[in-house]
């Protein structure tokens, strides 16, 4: 294998503010990478573990977690449980990895309360992804999304503050850049077929060198 892949599958993660559609693309590339015979697996953050059980009945309101920086140890702990117990051993065995949502998450959200240098650290031994695509959507478009759901969580409460979050994004792409991250921002407002068929092209190119012996299309709909 090429020394300067990491690890034989590849970590693809989709982001973007509450309402943009993350995991609808997360949906269409899982599919996409299985019908060109790319051996795949989604996942999400919170995760299924136990911390990210617990984190899910918080951002429910159902449990309280005591102030901001607990709330953010806690999405770093369950990251690294994450990572351990079902991220690195999936590409350890060549299965590439689909997260609806990663540590650019905890930058743009948890900053909101807490230092963005300290949920740096404390999210440093976090795998870095091999792309991460960022879904821009203006936060209007956004709250119209989410504010069809039956059920809300915490962040999708307050247009100012889905504000706030979307500039914080803006700024932790930007760090991460600076430190050679491939994070790819794209127009979530479009169709989600344009969508899934630009953000197959950008994952293409971290593919073809992972997987030489699959005939890997850029045609998002074969």
């Amino acid at each position: 294998m090429n020394p300067e892949i990491p690890h034989p599958g590849a970590l693809i993660v989709i982001e973007g503010i509450d309402g943009s559609g993350s995991t609808t693309q997360s949906d269409m590339l899982l599919q996409w990478l299985q019908r060109v015979g790319i051996p795949s697996v989604f996942t999400c953050e919170p995760s299924k573990g136990p911390i990210g059980g617990v984190l899910r009945l918080h951002l429910g309101r159902q449990v309280e977690l005591g102030g901001p920086e607990a709330e953010a140890l806690g999405f770093a702990a369950d990251r690294m449980d994450h990572i351990v117990s079902e991220i690195a051993p999936a590409l350890a065995r060549g299965i590439t990895v689909v997260a609806d949502r990663y540590y650019l998450s905890s930058l743009a959200y948890q900053a909101l309360s807490c230092d963005l240098a300290w949920l740096r650290e404390i999210n440093r031994f976090a795998l870095r992804p091999d792309l991460t695509v960022f879904l821009s959507v203006p936060v209007d478009v956004g709250v119209a999304r989410f504010s069809q759901r039956a059920t809300r969580e915490r962040f999708e409460e307050d247009r100012d503050e889905l504000a706030r979050i979307a500039g914080m994004y803006d700024t932790a792409i930007g760090l991460l850049r600076e430190e050679g991250e491939d994070v790819q921002v794209i127009d979530g407002t479009r169709s989600p077929g344009d969508v899934h068929a630009e953000i197959v092209q950008l994952a293409v190119a971290v593919l073809q060198p992972r997987y030489p012996g699959v005939s890997i299309s850029v045609d998002a709909h074969e």
